[in-house]
C-alpha cells in the first residue's frame, strides 16, 4: 500500500514537471516593441502671436478716444506714452512724459525691450495710421499698446485746453528692461527695417495714396487684392471696385490667412486706422500689405477715396 501510494506521488510529480516543460517549449519569445518616434511640430511663435491678436481681440479694438486718453492722464493713471512722430515735431510740443520713438527710423525695434509690458502703453502719431500699425506690432511682441485715435493732428490737438498737456522737454527712456521672445524681437526688427522698401510700389510707411490705388483699380491688375475691412452693411452700400470684404474685428484672422501670399494686399477702412492695424498683422504673417491712406474718407474731409471724388460700386 505504501509502495502504491509512493508510486502515485512520483507519478504526480512527473506529470507536473512535464507540464512545465511543455509550457516552456510552447512559449513564444515576444519580439522587441519598436518605439514610434515622437514628432514635435515646430511652433511658429510669430505667426501664433499674430493670429492671436484678432483671436483675442478686445472690445476697445486697441483704440482710445483722445478725450478718454487725456482723462486718464488727469486721473494720474500709470501709463507709458510713445510719440511716433518725427523728432522735430516731437520737439515742438508733445504729451508730457511721452518718449519719442519715430515710426520710420527703426527706434521702436531698437528699444523694444525698454517698452514696459506691465502697464498700459499709449501710442500716437499724426492722424492715427502709423500709430495703429505700431500698436498691432507692439501687442504681438507682448506690449499692451493702444492707439490714440486720430493722432495728434486730428485728435489730441482738437481737444479743449490740449495745450495744458504739452511739453517741449524730452523724456528719456526708462532704464528697466523687459524680456522679449527672440523670434518676436527679430520679427519686429524686420518689420521696421523693411518699411517702404518694396520696389515699384510708391508707399510711405506702408501707406498707399488713394491716387495710386485708383490707378491700380483702373488697370485691373491681377497683382493686387483689395480688402475692405469696413462693416458688411457699409460695404454693401458701396465699395472700391473689386474689393472683397473682411469686416474688422475679433475672428477676422481666419479670413486673413486665406488671402493669397503671391499678391500684394491693399487694405482700407473708414479713416485708415483699423486698416493699419490689419496691415501690421498681415505683414507679420508674411504678406506684402499696404494701407490705403485715410480709407474711404469723405467728401467733407476731402480725404480718402470719397474725398478724392472717386466712385464706388455695388456688386
Amino acid at each position: 500500500m505504501k509502495l502504491k501510494k509512493l508510486l502515485v506521488i512520483l507519478l504526480c510529480i512527473l506529470m507536473t514537471a512535464m507540464s512545465f516543460v511543455a509550457c516552456g517549449g510552447n512559449e513564444e519569445v515576444a519580439a522587441p516593441v519598436e518605439e514610434t518616434p515622437v514628432v514635435v511640430e515646430e511652433v511658429n511663435v510669430v505667426e501664433e502671436a499674430a493670429l492671436a491678436y484678432f483671436a483675442n481681440f478686445p472690445a476697445d479694438k486697441h483704440m482710445i478716444a483722445p478725450a478718454d486718453f487725456l482723462e486718464k492722464i488727469d486721473a494720474g493713471e500709470e501709463m507709458f506714452i510713445i510719440d511716433v512722430r518725427t523728432g522735430e515735431d516731437y520737439g515742438k510740443g508733445h504729451i508730457k512724459g511721452a518718449v519719442n520713438l519715430p515710426f520710420g527710423n527703426g527706434s521702436i525695434a531698437e528699444n523694444l525691450e525698454m517698452i514696459p509690458d506691465d502697464v498700459p502703453v499709449y501710442v500716437y502719431c499724426y492722424t492715427g495710421q502709423t500709430a495703429s500699425q505700431a500698436t498691432a506690432v507692439l501687442n504681438v511682441a507682448g506690449k499692451p499698446a493702444t492707439n490714440v485715435q486720430s493722432g495728434f493732428v486730428r485728435g489730441i490737438s482738437v481737444e479743449p485746453n490740449f495745450e495744458n498737456y504739452l511739453s517741449t522737454e524730452a523724456t528719456a527712456l526708462p532704464t528697466d528692461a523687459y524680456e522679449v521672445d527672440s523670434a518676436l524681437k527679430a520679427a519686429v526688427e524686420e518689420y521696421f527695417t523693411t518699411l517702404a522698401t518694396y520696389a515699384g510700389t510708391p508707399t510711405e510707411a506702408q501707406n498707399m495714396k488713394v491716387e495710386t490705388v485708383k490707378e491700380i483699380v483702373d488697370s485691373e491688375s491681377d497683382e493686387y487684392v483689395i480688402v475692405s475691412v469696413r462693416k458688411a452693411e457699409d460695404y454693401a452700400l458701396g465699395h472700391v471696385k473689386g474689393a472683397i470684404n473682411i469686416p474688422f474685428g475679433a475672428g477676422m484672422q481666419d479670413a486673413l490667412t486665406e488671402l493669397p501670399k503671391d499678391k500684394k494686399i491693399i487694405v482700407y477702412c473708414y479713416t485708415g486706422q483699423t486698416a493699419s492695424q490689419t496691415v501690421g498683422i498681415l505683414r507679420l504673417l508674411g504678406y506684402e500689405a499696404y494701407n490705403m491712406q485715410f480709407g474711404m474718407g469723405s467728401a467733407e474731409s476731402e480725404k480718402g477715396w470719397l474725398g478724392a471724388g472717386y466712385e464706388t460700386v455695388i456688386e
